[in-house]
């Protein structure tokens, strides 16, 4: 099936097809996130097509406007998003958390929701698969356990799909919009769906360029550490269990606060007080998981700092992808 001499991809679950600017555009923030986009040129004929199927937890959508141009661009939004672009059909360029990206059918992107963006495309078409930090965060334990230091999620923003592992990436997710469009769209087998959730889920850890792949494939890390870091890291490890500023920690490393947040974010993708909190977060969920914790998760959460049981919960969430309390039943 054809709409506007254009492929149809994952026809049997579209939901927009519109010649409507402002239509197209509510729909894009609704789907996706917020965009302010425009067609480019007088003459120019928007014919735009949204289709979106769901596979367990995860969605893969196909989006495409048309032969026309169009540019985009969009603030910055959730931390914990992230949107990988697989190009079906035409080429253009993004500006992106400090790089210029060109994309087509060879290159795609994964946008990070946490960083603006603007761009240009024309006859773009392409499939989007929507990521969360924290979910993949918890199948990057699942794959090596608890024991391994996990903190900070980034990937590159540019996806090589000639590379080998773009390549495999690329063909499951044509394999993903195959089996969701004809058998599972009839099947609807939620096993079979969480499997290629995490067949997908996987190939992104491993394959693609982010801070998880060396740790994720068994290499070592060979990241130069600079040593204020390294006393900064060492004294938070030692001392998380009682009240820390920004102000000690530098004192302790020898260095001011600029130097010590761009060390640590280049160490390890995130400033040194988040780092203190997935390390407390982590104590607080060793001692959850031997299910002898001797008091309440109040309690527990209190004495590690976290005074807002509330603020405490939605971040042990985001962090390992359940709430203390599964944790605790784990343990029990």
């Amino acid at each position: 099936m054809d709409i506007g001499g254009t492929m149809a991809y994952l026809r049997n679950h579209t939901i927009l097809s519109s010649t409507d600017l402002d239509e197209v555009r509510e729909s894009i923030g609704n789907l996706i996130s917020p965009h302010h986009f425009d067609v480019k040129g007088k003459h120019a004929d928007l014919n735009a097509s949204f289709a979106v199927a769901q596979c367990d937890d995860l969605s893969l959508m196909h989006v495409t406007f048309g032969d026309v141009g169009i540019s985009v661009k969009s603030p910055e939004q959730d931390a914990d998003g992230l949107l990988l672009f697989q190009v079906t059909s035409g080429a253009g360029v993004f500006q992106h958390a400090g790089k210029e990206v060109e994309f087509s059918s060879d290159g795609g992107l994964i946008r990070d929701l946490a960083a603006p963006i603007t761009g240009l495309e024309e006859g773009f078409g392409a499939y989007v698969v929507p990521l969360s930090k924290k979910k993949l965060k918890a199948h990057a334990r699942s794959l090596v356990g608890e024991d391994v230091d996990l903190i900070g999620l980034a990937f590159e923003t540019e996806v090589d799909f000639t590379a080998p592992g773009g390549k495999m990436i690329r063909n499951t997710i044509r394999y993903m919009a195959d089996a969701l469009e004809a058998p599972l769209h009839e099947l609807n087998n939620p096993i079979v769906n969480g499997q290629i959730q995490d067949m997908l889920l996987t190939q992104c850890l491993t394959l693609l360029p982010n801070s998880y792949q060396d740790v994720l494939n068994g290499r070592s890390v060979t990241t130069i550490v600079p040593y204020y870091v390294k006393r900064a890291r060492d004294y938070i490890h030692a001392h998380a269990d009682r009240k820390l500023g920004l102000a000690e920690i530098s004192a302790v490393a020898g260095c001011g606060y600029r130097g010590l947040q761009r060390g640590f974010m280049d160490a390890y993708g995130t400033s040194p007080m988040n780092y203190l909190r997935i390390v407390r977060l982590k104590r607080i969920r060793a001692l959850l998981l031997t299910g002898q914790v001797g008091d309440t998760i109040s309690g527990i959460a209190g004495k590690w700092g976290f005074a807002h049981m509330g603020r405490f919960a939605q971040a042990y969430y985001d962090e390992f992808g359940e709430f203390p309390s599964e944790t605790l039943r784990k343990g029990s």
